[in-house]
């Protein structure tokens, strides 16, 4: 009785730094699909390298804090989220070099992404320009005061629909509320904003980016405050 609820509960956790392969693994299929990412990277196992490389850097640095969650269903973790606590820099240098350094098995495949990756960024430059220049003002209004950041939410495919990253959200959102922070994310999704709405976050800033990105979100969550209710 007692294993058959522990195979069928649903649970979130921090993860410890020995899950980061793991992590690392479920959050590059998370997102694999992205339009972007198969504009730069058509080639589905490079594509899965590179993801799992540029998603290290920023898995390294969360674990540091504790703040890397994952959600999981009959025993299995099937979603991560990635959470930068207030006044932490999102990636630092030593976490960049030590996470990638940590992949270096892989850079011959790595460096037969970056040709075709330049070429799509050169296809509209002025585009990617742009909204680099843009995105920096809704980016510090939308960080202000003791503002947590969600980095990175992903949901391996199949175990989409589950509410797992409904769990992941609902769990820091309550800290948030109870410690009077702030939340804001950056989504290139469309799918995504309509989401994270119904869980109290305002758009800040859409920025219309380069041809080869659907969109670019900055959003905001203030904390709520519970109070006032009544048990």
């Amino acid at each position: 009785m007692v294993n058959e609820q522990i195979r069928n509960s649903r649970v979130v956790r921090v993860l410890r730094p020995a899950e980061a392969p793991i992590a690392r693994a479920i959050l590059a299929r998370a997102f694999d699909q992205e339009a972007a990412k198969l504009i730069m990277l058509p080639d589905e196992r490079l594509r899965h390298t590179f993801l799992e490389w540029t998603v290290n850097a920023r898995l390294f640095d969360a674990m540091r804090y504790g703040t890397v969650h994952g959600a999981q269903v009959d025993g299995e973790l099937g979603a991560i989220a990635l959470w930068i606590p207030p006044g932490v820099p999102a990636l630092s240098l030593s976490g960049a070099v030590q996470a990638k350094v940590a992949l270096l098995s892989k850079i011959a495949s790595l460096a037969r992404a970056f040709p075709n990756i330049v070429r799509v960024l050169l296809s509209d430059l002025s585009g990617a320009i742009a909204l680099a220049r843009e995105r920096r003002p809704p980016v510090f209004n939308a960080s202000r005061g003791m503002t947590w950041r969600l980095d990175l939410l992903g949901t391996l495919p199949e175990q989409r629909r589950k509410g797992l990253a409904r769990m992941l959200l609902e769990k820091q959102l309550t800290r948030c509320d109870q410690d009077g922070a702030a939340v804001w994310l950056e989504a290139t999704d469309p799918v995504n904003p309509p989401i994270y709405e119904r869980f109290g976050f305002d758009t800040i800033a859409h920025i219309e980016g380069p041809t080869w990105l659907p969109g670019y979100w900055v959003m905001r969550r203030e904390p709520e405050d519970h109070s006032s209710s009544v048990d």
